[in-house]
């Protein structure tokens, strides 16, 4: 960790903390505290220097840093914290070509930020947690589509414990609150076919935490959690809670103990639906979620399961 992530730490936790006291609990020299003091308040952190007391942490900060994020954070991790970015799945994709076995890259803004199916996430800045997770679990490929609704709950939960309102899961890949949607995850994947397993996986999550206000084209659907919930969160205590959320996932995946949540926040088990599947479209009514994540309609033509496509609620 940075000097200046573990100075933010300790700001965090006092109210006033002197430059000598830094110094001393860091191992570091007073000049040493100063220079990242400085880098701190570049990177738009507003820090007060007050004489005979020390400097304060003043105003909401809710800046994105790796420091505020392992404060919570059950183990440490390498974090790539970017001010704009193309695209957080895109940056952690080079990351893993790269050689990089784990990473967590997080940007306060997307310039091309997606979704699935090749759709715009809107990705205003300072407004969201544009997060993405690279890793290597060790699992075979049928295990793979499980991942998202691991993600699902693992960020479901973790909104719920900050916020005290409750989310719900759209299948496959969304969270909403009241009927709005607040988050979207993309799993995008790459394999090692001769050994039928995964060779890496990167996770992208986008949520909206703050703001009121959405484009013409989405205000119909989507919302944020502070304008759904009343509450507003840290987007570091956030991230924190999903990553420790989303630990243990090589021996927790094929466990399945996670689709029984899954099933209880699903907003889709019990309702009419459209589904769309390729080309084509249907409608149908969501009556389960099987052990691997597929979602189970009754059609005309019968029941049938579905890996794969999309569904709208049906009013």
């Amino acid at each position: 960790m940075e000097l200046k992530e573990e100075i933010l730490k300790e700001l965090k936790k006092s109210e006033y903390i002197s430059g000598e006291e830094l110094a001393k609990r860091l191992f570091v020299s007073r000049n040493s505290v100063w220079k990242a003091v400085k880098k701190l308040r570049e990177e738009g952190y507003e820090i007060s220097a007050v004489t005979n007391r020390g400097y304060c942490l003043k105003g909401d900060n809710d800046k994105i840093s790796a420091g505020a994020i392992m404060r919570n954070a059950a183990r440490e991790r390498e974090f790539y914290i970017l001010d704009e970015v193309s695209s957080t799945n895109d940056y952690a994709r080079q990351l893993a070509l790269d050689g990089r076995d784990e990473a967590v890259v997080i940007a306060e803004t997307q310039k091309l930020g997606r979704g699935r199916l090749g759709r715009k996430f809107y990705s205003p800045k300072g407004c969201g947690l544009y997060m993405s997770i690279l890793c290597r679990p060790r699992i075979n490929v049928e295990l793979a589509p499980l991942i998202t609704s691991y993600t699902a709950v693992a960020t479901a939960l973790a909104i719920d414990s900050l916020c005290g309102a409750e989310t719900k899961i759209k299948w496959v890949n969304d969270i909403y609150m009241n009927g709005k949607k607040l988050c979207g995850i993309l799993t995008e994947a790459a394999f090692d076919f001769e050994g039928g397993t995964v060779d890496y996986v990167i996770i992208g999550i986008g949520i909206n935490v703050t703001g009121r206000e959405f484009p013409k084209d989405i205000s119909d659907r989507a919302s944020s959690i502070e304008k759904e919930s009343g509450a507003r969160i840290s987007r570091n205590d956030l991230a924190a809670a999903i990553l420790n959320n989303m630990d243990g996932m090589t021996e927790k995946i094929g466990l399945k103990d996670y689709l029984n949540i899954y099933r209880e926040k699903s907003n889709v088990i019990g309702r009419s639906v459209k589904v769309m599947y390729g080309n084509s479209s249907f409608d149908a009514e969501a009556i389960d979620i099987d052990d691997n994540a597929a979602l189970v309609v009754k059609t005309d033509d019968g029941v049938k399961k579905l890996n794969s496509g999309e569904v709208s609620i049906k009013i």
